[in-house]
């Protein structure tokens, strides 16, 4: 089995050129601000496993952070399509698939269609900086041989590395996480959509065109507030699309009652989880306003 060593690199992150692909706006705007944060010089992004791929081709980055679940072409398959170029400097590029997946036969599946390391969700900002060093100051001898192509599929267990091992008898995961910093970095993301949910509603005035793309913005406010586990915002985003979907059957624009769920977000974010009864408030004073609107 032909066996290329890929040569260490220092990782200078102000210099790293990243490709993140995810079908998921929030998702893909969460990675690349914490790529961001971490001080990474180029982040570029692709919405599916298409794109990527194209991307992948023009850009030539240094690494690909991919998400596993995809319509059309999955991060897997994308994998084994890099893995296929007969550039050889692309085809050893490190990929790292970013997963809810942590069981063994998962895991090995993926192991076995050319993937460098994982990222198990939830992730944060630690476990991102991990597997970055991991790819670049550690990378796997690479293999090349009739039924593989692709990082060598074993490596010496290490007590300090936290993630999914490959062999047999160790164990499948090692839980590392920096809950606080993801939550901050999470927040950061709620704030830039509420700030593009306030952009969009200004046109309300002139057009009724902007509805959907407020439904849209709405809707990824809602899967961010569930990925931060906040009940509170995801009541407000969840009477928000409500609201959206009949201000769209009637064709009555009323943009002050969209500003007025997003102060109650803002509120919400400013008032710490602990403060239950103050949040609490804050939610039924929305929707005692919201009684009298539906009223009126």
């Amino acid at each position: 089995m032909p066996r290329v060593t890929r040569v260490p690199r220092q990782l200078n992150l102000a210099t790293l050129s990243v490709l993140v692909i995810d079908d998921q706006p929030f998702f893909r705007v969460m990675l690349t601000e914490v790529l961001r944060s971490i001080g990474v010089g180029k982040v570029s992004i692709a919405v599916d496993g298409y794109d990527g791929l194209n991307a992948f081709s023009a850009l030539r980055p240094d690494l690909v952070i991919t998400d596993w679940m995809m319509p059309k072409l999955n991060g897997i398959d994308m994998t084994r399509k890099i893995r296929s170029f007969s550039d050889n400097a692309l085809q050893k590029v490190p990929v790292i698939l970013v997963t809810a997946k942590n069981e063994r036969s998962q895991v090995d599946f993926a192991r076995n269609c050319g993937i460098d390391e994982f990222l198990l969700k939830p992730i944060s900002i630690k476990l991102v900086s991990d597997r970055i060093r991991e790819v670049i100051e550690k990378p796997r001898p690479f293999v090349t041989y009739t039924s593989y192509i692709g990082p060598c599929r074993r490596r010496r267990a290490e007590l300090k590395f936290c993630g999914p091992y490959r062999r047999f008898g160790d164990p499948l995961a090692i839980e590392c996480s920096d809950e606080g910093i993801l939550a901050a970095g999470l927040q950061s993301v709620f704030r830039a959509g509420c700030e593009r949910v306030r952009s969009l509603t200004q046109g309300l005035t002139k057009s009724h065109d902007n509805i959907r793309a407020i439904h849209v913005a709405v809707t990824e406010l809602n899967e961010i507030a569930s990925e931060l586990s906040d009940p509170h915002l995801s009541r407000v985003c969840a009477v928000l699309l409500a609201y959206l979907v009949l201000m769209n059957k009637s064709g009555k624009s009323s943009p002050s009652v969209i500003v007025t769920h997003l102060n109650a977000l803002d509120v919400l974010l400013r008032t710490p989880v602990s403060q239950n009864a103050k949040r609490d408030e804050v939610l039924a004073g929305l929707e005692r306003m919201m009684k009298r609107s539906r009223a009126a």
